[in-house]
């Protein structure tokens, strides 16, 4: 039987977090909970949900965060931003 060494178990074993996204503006839902793997950016939260990170704002507790930023456990606002000329 092999053994796996406890620090490969560690590394197999990524904690989930829930964050609940509210949308605000021209989206398609109103609000999403998502759990994902510790680690993983708001960015890749909005692609796996189908939403372009560069037309939404990310905003927790009140101030803009980047969307490169690893997402935390919690609430943010999704807030859609409308440009042109």
């Amino acid at each position: 039987m092999d053994r796996i060494s406890k620090s490969s178990q560690k590394t197999c074993l990524k904690k989930k977090i829930k964050v609940k996204l509210n949308f605000v503006g021209a989206l398609p839902k109103k609000e999403d909970v998502v759990e994902v793997e510790e680690g993983t950016t708001y960015s890749q939260i909005l692609e796996m949900i189908g939403i372009n990170p560069e037309t939404v704002v990310i905003v927790k507790d009140k101030l803009p965060v980047p969307t490169d930023e690893k997402a935390e456990e919690g609430e943010v606002k999704v807030i859609r931003v409308i440009s042109g000329g």
